[in-house]
């Protein structure tokens, strides 16, 4: 009897994944193609090559394939995830104007201080749902391509973002869908695109770039020949829109329904509660997005950096722990994970703020870096690495915080890289006081994605079946009382910390120490 499989795509900032799935949410095969490099042309700028990123995709979907050994034929439909945000251009033939930027990239700052000083930013939250940050896309990008790079503009045909930049390459079309272009260009009353949005920023004669809108879980195209002979897909192949990494993630996770909750520790942390209504924050804290699934919106708190914070520490301090993994043949991770395990809650007084990008949520503020405070000569790496997760945590507990008011879920479901970790997810569940409920497999954003292909191909009925035949909760972490009340002194003195060093951060911006 013949078997029907659906592949999800994830086009991570570093690292991207396909993943074959049966119905029953099976993991047939995982392949990741190559990282791709971000660039940084100047501080605070980050910029891909979309060529890498195509070549990476297609290598990583040609390798999936190799190692399921299932006949192209039988795949039902492909669907993608991908990191929001930034600008993409492409000219009228499709080709790149000019490398992407990227949501981390920071050029825009100047234009978001203008807009604070005019009281401007305040009206932008009510229109878009978004408190802005740098790197959010077209609304702040595009007015500093139009201050240094009018002729990008000019060039431009049209602006994707990384997963519609990949369903390009796989179709030959233009489009993305309403969770992407909820980030900070729709008008949440019409569903559409917002004229008002547009003026305001100054980008109202930009609005042809913006592409068409078709729903995550709707046909958007089929594989064409040649992205069939790079990738080994079946050409004519059904692909869906796709959605936003952290809506795939959030669905991949199992959160669908109102009023549950999910945190994705990647490299950004992106923090959820979902909604029937079209609620904005009336402190303007949290933002607000279309989810990936029909009539659902989900509030939206974004960290810039999460598990990002873990990968740079691994890469800069943990040469031991790199060369103890490749002895074992073991993850890295592995070895920290054992390492840090015996570190007791609050890793010995050292506080770590998980700020190396910037932020952008619960607070925006691009002048932001990490911080270590309560070194003593005694404490080792290991206390360092402990604080560097508890860190992660207490970001999760505030941006969580953001949207809730204060109150407690009852169960996060929590996804990405970080969700991998045991002593993570248990730190995790100490702080905010919810359960943490992990699913099964590899990367929630490729199952999300696969959900959605499977809906828009018609082997599922809809969202709430695809969940239940393709998601099963792997572990769960129930918040342990004892720690309970330390943490929620160790939140308080986090807060306090980054109100402390605000203007410390001003006063080292403002002087330039970055570029000395």
């Amino acid at each position: 009897m013949t078997k029907t499989f659906l592949l999800g795509i994830d086009n991570g900032t570093t690292t991207t994944k396909a993943t074959l799935f049966d119905l029953d949410g099976n993991e047939i095969a995982v392949s990741s193609g190559r990282d791709v490099k971000t660039t940084h042309p100047e501080p605070g700028w980050a910029e891909q090559s979309m060529e890498e990123i195509w070549q990476a995709t297609a290598s990583a979907i040609r390798n999936c394939l190799e190692r399921a050994a299932v006949n192209a034929s039988d795949i039902a439909g492909v669907s993608l995830s991908g990191h929001g945000g930034g600008v993409w251009l492409l000219d009228r033939k499709g080709n790149p104007v000019r490398p992407a930027i990227i949501w981390l990239d920071g050029r825009a700052k100047p234009h978001l201080d203008r807009w604070g000083e005019q009281g401007l930013l305040p009206r932008l939250y009510d229109l878009s749902g978004w408190n802005l940050f740098a790197g959010i896309g077209p609304v702040t990008i595009f007015p500093w391509l139009l201050d240094h790079e009018p002729e990008s503009l000019k060039r431009a045909y049209v602006n994707l973002t990384s997963k519609d930049w990949t369903k390009y390459c796989l179709t030959g079309e233009f489009s993305t869908d309403p969770s992407m272009a909820s980030i900070a260009l729709i008008d949440f009353k019409t569903l559409d695109y917002s004229d008002e949005l547009l003026s305001l920023t100054g980008i109202g004669a930009y609005k042809h770039l913006l592409p068409k809108l078709v729903p995550a879980w709707e046909f958007a195209g089929k594989v064409t020949r040649q992205a069939a002979e790079l990738t080994g897909l079946k050409e004519g192949t059904l692909v869906s829109s796709g959605a936003f990494d952290g809506a795939c993630s959030t669905l991949g996770a199992g959160a669908y329904n109102v009023g549950e909750a999910c945190s994705n520790i990647a490299t950004a942390g992106v923090h959820v509660v979902l909604s029937a209504e079209v609620n904005l924050d009336p402190e303007r804290i949290y933002s607000l997005m279309c989810h990936t699934v029909p009539g659902v919106f989900y509030k939206t708190s974004m960290a810039q950096m999460a598990a990002g914070n873990l990968d740079w520490a691994e890469r800069e301090f943990c040469a031991s722990e790199r060369q103890e993994a490749q002895e074992r043949g073991v993850s890295v991770y592995q070895i920290i994970n054992e390492e840090i395990k015996d570190i007791p809650v609050g890793s010995g007084g050292v506080v770590y703020l998980p700020l190396l990008q910037g932020e952008r949520a619960p607070f925006v503020k691009p002048e932001a870096r990490g911080v270590f405070f309560g070194l003593g000569d005694w404490h080792t790496r290991a206390h360092l690495l402990h604080a560097v997760f508890e860190g992660v945590a207490l970001s999760t507990r505030h941006n969580i915080e953001a949207m809730v008011k204060k109150n407690r879920m009852d169960t996060i479901y929590v996804s990405g890289g970080g969700s991998k970790s045991p002593i993570w997810c248990q730190i995790i569940a100490n702080c905010t006081g919810s359960k943490v409920r992990v699913p099964e497999g590899a990367d929630s954003g490729s199952r999300g994605a696969a959900i959605n292909a499977g809906v828009a191909a018609g082997v599922f009925k809809d969202h709430g079946e695809a969940v239940h035949r393709m998601i099963n909760i792997n572990r769960e972490y129930e918040p342990l009382q004892e720690n309970l009340e330390r943490y929620d002194q160790l939140y308080q003195i986090y807060l306090h910390l980054i109100q402390a060093i605000w203007p410390v951060w001003e006063e080292s911006a403002n002087a330039g120490i970055e570029r000395w």
